[in-house]
């Protein structure tokens, strides 16, 4: 299996873990997490994901090209989910809010294997270090996502050109830009 993870990701790792922890527990439970198979793992969600997206479905929300994917971390659940919006102007395309908001990353395995507790419980348990794990999410996919792109699956989806993928740490909170494709 190809690497997917760069020294980039590691080094983002440590930062994050340099930061103040509430529990120091929870800093060693993360260091011990093997990364790359969590990026497989996301990879092959995302991409089975996308395999599920078809015309007729956008259609459905009056999306005929997808503008921009939005990822999304569902602080209630802690999955990710995917939204799409037809506008492909990034600073505006989330003023008609959530069209469609999919599961698409269920990280209930991570949360159960790593802190013992299902992923509708893991803020209320993990606390303040709950921001540090989206954190890490939000590296790893940063470094997968043009790798997804590359699927045959996301290739398939009607896009605008450009498209762009915003990345939130959670629903009401800004998108930051983190890939865009022709």
């Amino acid at each position: 299996m190809e690497k997917l993870l760069s020294e980039t990701f590691y080094n983002n790792l440590k930062e994050v873990l340099s930061n103040n922890f509430e529990t120091n527990q929870h800093k060693v439970i993360l260091e011990k997490v093997d990364w790359e198979a969590e990026a497989q793992k996301v990879l092959t969600d995302l991409t089975v994901f996308f395999s599920t997206i078809n015309t007729a479905k956008l259609k459905d929300f009056e999306i005929d090209e997808i503008g921009v994917i939005d990822l999304c971390w569902n602080e209630y659940g802690g999955d990710i989910e995917v939204d799409f919006m037809p506008d492909n102007n990034f600073d505006t395309a989330f003023d008609e809010g959530c069209i469609m908001n999919n599961s698409a990353v269920d990280n209930d395995k991570f949360f159960e294997t790593h802190f013992d507790v299902n992923g509708e419980g893991s803020w209320a348990k993990i606390g303040d270090d709950y921001h540090q794990i989206i954190s890490l999410y939000y590296h790893l996919i940063n470094e997968i996502i043009g790798v997804v792109t590359q699927q045959e699956e996301f290739q398939n989806l009607p896009k605008k050109s450009p498209c762009h993928i915003g990345f939130a740490f959670f629903h009401d909170e800004e998108r930051t830009k983190i890939f865009s494709v022709d």
